[in-house]
This record gives structure tokens, C-alpha cells and sequence, in this order.
């Protein structure tokens, strides 16, 4: 029972304390509750009545938006213990989905009433309306040099790397990676990748996560993140089309892209965000 104690604290609660670099038994646990967690909800947003699809995934971008900007809040330390560990991985994955659902669910009712004339249309201009009270608090208590370069070394090329997969994609049979959800899926992963590597090799971050990490230690750059990171989040697309042929699978697809763009944008604008304001 104490070893027991003893690998959880190790693995697992020092991690949270500390805001260490993740391990492989955090990082395996906390994909196995994400994927749980999207099924627990899918199923949950059926019973519910509520759509999903990719309105649904575009109008819940502002809340992972929101995710990262509280997270970054908290890499600046502006949060103090215990309040600061709910902002810390995995707890603030929960703590956002509160705030989502929670969101989510007003609007429905609000809707349901009569006060609002769209649910969805609420929905997103809340999350924006808190992602943009989260810039503010960082500008207001920033108390390092705003660096707008990075903001136009990252997201340029991310965006044009995007657009020319966007306009290719019909050339090599995926005509569907030119809808807004799955470019913006992409453009996930291509903004995660870049600001990986401008943070890793350009500013001397370290990079927290196992598997990238070691593929950046192998290559000797970060930079081999962008090509595997634009490999694999196609790949995963075209198994998403290929798997959800029938109707009855719409659902599951546009909660698993909504899953994918998590991954890559919230640690995407996290590095971003981290390296503009000097966290």
C-alpha cells in the first residue's frame, strides 16, 4: 500500500504540485481519461438533444482558447496554491469543461425560454467574451516586455502551411480537409509544432512533453515536429472519414475532431501565448 502511495505521488501528484515536465504514466493516464471523458459526454450531449456537429466543434474553440489563457495565467503565477493547481494538468481540464458545459447548458435553457434566439451563437460569444477577460488580466499584470514577432513567427507560416493543404487537398483525394473543422485541425497541429520548435531551439524552453521531447533529442531539433505533426493529424483525419461512412457515426466524428483540435490548439496557443508574454 505505501509503494502505492508512493508511485502515485511520484507520478502523479508531484507533478501537479511542482508543474514538472509530464512522465509516461501521467501522460498515458490523462490521454485514457480525455478519450473516456469525450465518449462520457458525447453520449451525455445525445440525451441532452443537443448537436453535435461542426458548428458545435467551431462555436467550443473560444473555450479551448480560454483553456490556454488561464493556463498560461497560471505559468505566470498569478495564482496562488490552492487555487493555482486547478490550473495545472489535468484538473484544469475539468475546470474548463465546467465552465463550458455549465455555459452550454444556460444557453440551451435560455433558448428554451425564449430569451435568445440561438443557443450555439450564445454559447460561442460567452467563451470568446472570457477568453478575451483572460488576455486582459495577462496584459494588466505582464510584467515583461510584450513580443509581438512571435506571434507573427508562429502563426504565419502555421497558417500558410494550412492554406496549402487546404488547397491541395482535392488533389490527393481529401477534398474534406477544406471544410472549416478539419483546417482548423490542422492548423492546430501546425501551430503547436512551430511554436515548439521556435520555444525549444530558438528561446531555450523545454519541452514537457515525453514523446516530442525524445523525438527532439533524436533529430537534434524541433523542428522535425512540424513535418510528423502534419503527417499524423492527416492521417488521423482521413481514418475519421474513412471510419464514419454511416450516419449513426456523424456524432462520433465531430467529437473526435473536436478532440483533436484540443490536443493541438491548446498547446498550440499555450506556447504561444507563453512566449508573447515573456512567461
Amino acid at each position: 500500500m505505501i509503494d502505492l502511495i508512493d508511485f502515485i505521488n511520484r507520478n502523479y501528484i508531484e507533478g501537479i504540485i511542482s508543474d514538472t515536465s509530464y512522465n509516461h504514466f501521467d501522460m498515458i493516464t490523462y490521454v485514457i481519461i480525455l478519450f473516456v471523458g469525450v465518449y462520457a459526454v458525447q453520449k451525455l450531449l445525445n440525451k441532452l438533444r443537443i448537436k453535435v456537429d461542426e458548428e458545435f466543434v467551431l462555436a467550443t474553440i473560444p473555450y479551448i482558447f480560454m483553456g490556454s489563457v488561464f493556463r498560461v495565467i497560471e505559468d505566470a503565477d498569478l495564482l496562488k496554491p490552492p487555487v493555482k493547481f486547478f490550473f495545472i494538468t489535468p484538473l484544469i481540464f475539468f475546470v474548463i469543461f465546467a465552465i463550458c458545459f455549465g455555459t452550454l447548458l444556460l444557453t440551451k435553457y435560455l433558448e428554451k425560454r425564449r430569451k435568445i434566439k440561438n443557443y450555439i451563437h450564445a454559447y460561442e460569444i460567452a467563451g470568446v467574451v472570457l477568453s478575451l477577460a483572460g488576455i486582459a488580466v495577462l496584459i494588466y499584470y505582464s510584467s515583461s516586455g510584450w513580443n509581438p514577432g512571435i506571434l507573427v513567427y508562429s502563426l504565419v507560416p502555421a497558417i500558410t502551411l494550412t492554406e496549402i493543404i487546404r488547397r491541395a487537398s482535392p488533389a490527393i483525394g481529401m477534398a474534406y480537409l477544406r471544410s472549416r473543422m478539419y483546417s482548423f485541425a490542422v492548423f492546430s497541429f501546425m501551430l503547436d509544432s512551430f511554436t515548439t520548435y521556435i520555444g525549444v531551439d530558438l528561446f531555450g524552453y523545454i519541452n514537457k512533453h515525453p514523446f516530442s521531447s525524445f523525438l527532439t533529442s533524436i533529430f537534434g531539433t524541433g523542428a522535425i515536429l512540424i513535418p510528423i505533426s502534419l503527417i499524423l493529424v492527416i492521417l488521423i483525419v482521413f481514418l475519421l472519414e474513412k471510419d464514419s461512412r454511416e450516419e449513426q457515426d456523424k456524432d462520433e466524428k465531430y467529437m473526435l475532431a473536436l478532440t483533436l483540435i484540443v490536443l493541438g490548439f491548446s498547446m498550440g496557443t499555450r506556447n504561444l501565448l507563453a512566449m508573447a508574454f515573456g512567461v
